[in-house]
């Protein structure tokens, strides 16, 4: 399933998401995660599905902050629906880096999460960065 078909699927259209910006620094996680959680309990989700939802973005905001370009931040944006979350962490990578997919990392992503999808942005010429956007989704148990 596509991030596309996943959001028809979560009827999120017209809802606002909730964004949040950080700096692209490991010291940033707890905050992340946190956002996530909180998020999630409001909508009344259930614990193992709050988890795998954190564990993912924790894995993906990880990843990014590994081979993200100096002085860049991540945005974490999600849609929440009754069932389910379409999500996006957007960021900047040094120019030429791609995030590697086979780790142990990465697979718990595709594990926990029902849709997932890395889309590049072609680095502005004189640029050392360039955009990256990771989009996941998670449908409620």
């Amino acid at each position: 399933m596509t991030d596309s078909d996943a959001t028809s699927q979560l009827s999120i259209d017209g809802s606002l998401p909730t964004v949040l910006r950080v700096p692209a620094a490991t010291d940033r996680l707890a905050l992340v995660r946190a956002l996530v959680e909180t998020a999630l309990y409001i909508d009344d989700w259930s614990l193992d599905d709050v988890i795998d939802a954190k564990v993912a973005v924790d894995e993906i905001c990880s990843q990014m902050i590994s081979a993200a370009a100096e002085e860049s931040s991540l945005e974490i944006v999600l849609h929440l629906a009754s069932n389910g979350v379409v999500g996006e962490v957007r960021g900047e990578l040094v120019n030429d880096v791609e995030l590697d997919e086979s780790t142990f990392g990465w697979r718990i992503v595709q594990t926990v999460t029902d849709t997932h999808s890395i889309r590049y942005a072609d680095a502005a010429p004189g640029e050392d960065a360039r955009r990256v956007t990771i989009g996941f989704s998670k449908f409620r148990e």
